[in-house]
């Protein structure tokens, strides 16, 4: 049974257990009895948030704390709060980093979706079975999603995934300078001729003193 205590999530000492030990409750005698939990349990033990666990850090613990209770209205309500950290990719570099993850809401349990749809907007409905039992690992799982940010996005100024696949890409189509044909060479052996010889520009031939076939008419 997870130890009762008034402590929030993030002081004091907490207990640490198995997720598979985390009960099913009845709704309506926590609510009566307004019964209180709080503990911890590994992130990576709670199957719907495997998937989130730091890479480094796979002991990362998820403390919790939950009170049931009633209102002035009769309505069966728990108050429950949640911290840890979770792995997630960065949108601008799409490389992993560590979030720290808090969260907290009021629950309002309910039966049918009817009575889900009258629940104020302050309070988040939970639909429960007909025998009013909820499991706290279920409770547990829906709030740190409820929490996970819809984009993750590091502090400092990373650089965009897109701008690293330009600038490799720019890299790796450059040359080295060794293999970089000299253009100079070229001309130099395109104009290479014996010393002497004279560039006729009009039919490209050239000759050593060769005379014109044209006479002159003077």
């Amino acid at each position: 049974m997870i130890a009762g205590s008034n402590s929030a999530p993030s002081g004091g000492t907490t207990l640490v257990q198995s997720a598979a030990s985390l009960p099913d409750l009845f709704v309506r005698a926590s609510c009566d009895s307004e019964r209180v939990f709080s503990g911890a349990v590994l992130l990576g033990e709670l199957p719907r948030l495997a998937a989130w666990v730091p890479a480094d850090a796979p002991g990362t613990l998820l403390t919790f704390k939950l009170r049931f209770f009633r209102d002035a209205g009769r309505d069966l309500l728990a108050e429950i709060a949640v911290r840890t950290s979770v792995q997630m990719d960065c949108a601008r570099c799409l490389k992993p980093m560590i979030l720290p993850l808090v969260g907290s809401s009021v629950l309002h349990f309910v039966y049918n979706d009817e009575q889900a749809q009258q629940v104020i907007e302050a309070r988040e409905p939970v639909l429960i079975d007909v025998e009013g039992s909820v499991s706290i690992a279920s409770l547990l799982e829906e709030e740190v999603l409820m929490a996970l940010p819809p984009v993750a996005m590091h502090e400092h100024q990373c650089r965009p995934a897109w701008q690293e696949v330009v600038d490799d890409g720019i890299k790796s189509a450059e040359p080295s300078a060794a293999a970089q044909p000299n253009p100079f060479a070229a001309l130099a052996q395109q104009w290479h001729q014996p010393a002497g010889a004279v560039r006729n520009p009009l039919n490209g031939k050239s000759g050593k003193g060769e005379k014109s076939d044209k006479t002159d008419d003077q």
